[in-house]
């Protein structure tokens, strides 16, 4: 296999290049928009098996030199009561769960990329491709590139996955909103390395402060899919503070401390199935294959699981289909899984107090034990040969 085309270059598109030269295979990323990720408030963190995977490629210092560790979840009701405590699983505390800024992720990824020999093109909007042995991806700005096989990394609205199959399932509004951002020192008295998570009235929210003071937080905002797209800064910090109005909640000092450039908010889906994952020199990895809850935490972390397998397969099985066919043997049980965790009824909602109470119960008993270790403790064989595998 000479070419690899991969479309999107996002977290998914670029660690799955980054993986296929660590097999020794070319890759080119086109990505659609002209420029690279923002510097907004959003932050991701990199769970265990994530770091393993980005270890299988001598990647994971991308993200040990500028993340910090966060092994723990701290639960609390609107009332600011202690509902338990969440230790997340990991072999070690250094390779535990990460958390970083993901314009920093994206930042470092570009240049990984590229040093390792990495075309990296803006602009190419992918609309359409001809399977003749090998693929070819034509760009809405007239131009097109040919390759062996082509690697959908397109995200939740993935071209990708529609040329594979018109007929694919399309993403579902959860119904809600992710709102997020950061600000130095606003919550001085929190310990740090460990997320805080409340449990509201009216919806729920996040926050964890970093070693050196700068508090990131999160809202999950129940509302139309399109209600914040809109939003000036000052609307949005108005929604996110009459939603904790007579709640007890540390999160909401540091929302109203947040400058306008650093908040941001996002529609948040799930997709939990893809019928049909590969077709005429097609794949897919990452949103554009699987979208689950961002209360799994595991986004990036399965977008750089399918990357790092992937690019094994491609390594050990010559033919592409084969390699392909065991590319979606190994992945699809465990994404599929991850996603059905996580997975929400659809449509905003606002719990009543019985509710709210018996939320509260639940989730202090489930602290207690937690059944996480095949989420989390997953690990990936670099060294293995995948050609015996079927």
């Amino acid at each position: 296999m000479s070419r690899v085309l991969v479309v999107g270059g996002g977290i998914a598109g670029l660690t799955t290049a980054i993986a296929l030269r660590h097999a020794g295979l070319e890759a080119t990323v086109s990505e659609a928009h002209p420029i690279g990720a923002d510097g907004k408030g959003a932050f991701l963190t990199i769970m265990a098996n994530g770091l393993d995977a980005l270890r299988a490629i001598e990647a994971e210092h991308l993200v040990l030199d500028r993340s910090f560790t966060s092994n723990e979840v701290r639960m609390r009701n609107g009332h600011d009561r202690r509902l338990g405590v969440l230790s997340i699983p990991s072999p070690d505390p250094e390779h535990g769960p990460r958390t970083m800024r993901r314009a920093d992720l994206y930042r470092v990824l570009v240049e990984e990329a590229r040093r390792r020999g990495v075309e990296i093109q803006h602009g190419k909007r992918l609309v359409g491709t001809r399977y003749h042995g090998g693929v070819t991806a034509f760009f809405g700005d007239g131009t097109r590139i040919g390759g062996n096989l082509l690697i959908g990394a397109d995200g939740v609205r993935s071209t990708t996955r529609t040329l594979i199959d018109p007929n694919a399932p399309q993403p579902a509004y959860t119904g809600w909103n992710i709102a997020m951002g950061a600000v130095r020192d606003a919550l001085p008295d929190n310990h740090r390395d460990c997320y805080y998570m409340y449990f509201g009235r009216r919806a729920t929210c996040g926050h964890i402060t970093s070693p050196d003071g700068e508090t990131w937080w999160f809202v999950n905002v129940p509302c139309g899919e399109r209600d914040l797209a809109d939003a000036s800064p000052a609307q949005l910090r108005q929604r996110l503070g009459d939603l904790f109005a007579g709640d007890r909640i540390g999160t909401v000092q540091a929302i109203r401390a947040t400058a306008d450039e650093d908040l941001t908010a996002t529609a948040c889906y799930q997709l939990p199935t893809v019928p049909t994952w590969s077709r005429a020199g097609m794949t897919l990895v990452g949103d554009a294959l699987h979208v689950a809850s961002p209360s799994t935490t595991q986004g990036a972390s399965m977008a750089i699981e399918d990357a790092v397998t992937l690019a094994q397969c491609l390594r050990d099985v010559p033919d592409t289909t084969a390699a392909l066919q065991l590319y979606e043997l190994l992945r699809r049980e465990r994404v599929e899984r991850v996603v059905r965790s996580g997975f929400r009824k659809l449509g905003p909602r606002v719990p009543g107090l019985v509710q709210r109470l018996l939320r509260d119960r639940a989730v202090t008993r489930r602290t207690r034990h937690p059944d996480i270790d095949w989420l989390h403790l997953h690990h990936i064989d670099w060294d293995s040969d995948l050609s015996a595998t079927g």
